[in-house]
C-alpha cells in the first residue's frame, strides 16, 4: 500500500480466559501492521490478566480496573485512540487474517465513507461454523449491522460522540442508528471480515427491547408496531414461567 493509515483496535474484556486468546492472536497476526491494540480488561478475577500480559508487546495500551461495563469500557477506549479508523472485536470474537487489510483498502478508495462493515461467520454450539450473513442497505431497519466487523472513522466519533451508556446490550446499535441520522456514509466490504459466537446478552430479552426501544427513538418502527412487539415479549415471557 501506498499510504498505511493507523487502525486502532480496541477489546474489551472480563473473565474470559477460555477466548480471549484466540482474540488476541487474530489481531497481532494480522496480515496489515499500523496498528494500535487498545486493551480494557474490568478487573478480571480468572486468568485473564495473565494472557494479555503474553501479548503485551503487541499491545499499545491495556488497563485492569473495575468499571461501568462494558459500554463504558469502550468509551474510554475510544477517548485514548489514535487511529484515523477504529475497530472494535470482543474478546468471544475473532477476526479473519487479512480482516483490517481489506478494510483498508477499500478505505483508501472510498475516501467519503465513515463506517465500514463486511461479512460475519456466526459460530454455534461446539465452536462450529454455524451461517455467514452480511447486511447491506437495509440493516439499520431489519436488523443489527455486524458490530464485529464495523470499522469507524475517528472523525465520526469525534463528531457525534461515543456509546450512549444508558443501554446496557444495544448502545452500538444505538450508535449506527445516530450515525446514520448524522448522514454518516457506510460502505460494505464483500469480504469474511470477523467470527461471533452466538450467546451473551446481545441475544437476550434485554438486548431485543434495547433494539426495539432504539427503533422507535429513531423512528424505524411505529409506535404501534412498537407496543405490539413490547406485548408479545410480556405475553412470551408470562407463558414460558407458566
Amino acid at each position: 500500500m501506498l499510504t498505511e493509515p493507523l487502525v486502532s483496535i480496541i477489546t474489551v474484556v472480563y473473565n474470559s480466559e477460555k477466548t480471549l486468546e484466540q482474540t488476541l492472536q487474530s489481531v497481532c497476526e494480522q496480515t496489515y501492521k499500523n496498528i494500535e491494540y487498545i486493551v480494557i480488561d474490568g478487573g478480571s478475577s480468572d486468568g485473564t490478566v495473565d494472557i494479555i500480559k503474553k501479548y503485551s508487546s503487541d499491545i499499545a495500551y491495556w488497563i485492569s480496573e473495575k468499571d461501568g461495563g462494558i459500554y463504558y469500557a469502550f468509551n474510554k477506549a475510544l477517548a485514548m485512540a489514535k487511529g484515523e479508523l477504529i475497530g472494535i472485536i470482543n474478546s468471544d470474537d475473532w477476526y479473519e487474517k487479512n480482516a483490517v487489510e481489506c478494510v483498508v483498502k477499500e478505505y483508501l478508495l472510498c475516501k467519503g465513507g465513515d463506517v465500514f462493515h463486511g461479512l460475519l461467520r456466526f459460530i454455534g454450539e461446539g465452536d462450529k461454523p454455524d451461517s455467514v450473513v452480511g447486511h447491506y442497505h437495509t440493516f439499520l431497519s431489519n436488523g443489527m449491522i455486524e458490530h464485529p466487523t464495523c470499522f469507524v472513522k475517528k472523525s465520526l466519533y469525534d463528531s457525534i460522540g461515543h456509546f450512549d451508556t444508558m443501554y446496557r446490550s444495544a448502545a452500538d446499535y444505538e450508535f449506527m442508528q445516530r450515525a446514520r441520522k448524522a448522514g454518516a456514509r457506510f460502505v460494505f466490504v464483500t469480504q469474511l471480515l470477523a467470527n461471533f459466537r452466538r450467546g451473551g446478552i446481545s441475544d437476550s430479552e434485554v438486548g431485543f427491547l434495547e433494539e426495539l426501544a432504539i427503533k422507535r427513538r429513531y423512528g424505524v418502527i411505529s409506535k404501534l408496531k412498537y407496543i405490539k412487539w413490547k406485548l408479545f415479549v410480556k405475553v412470551r415471557k408470562y407463558l414460558q414461567s407458566n
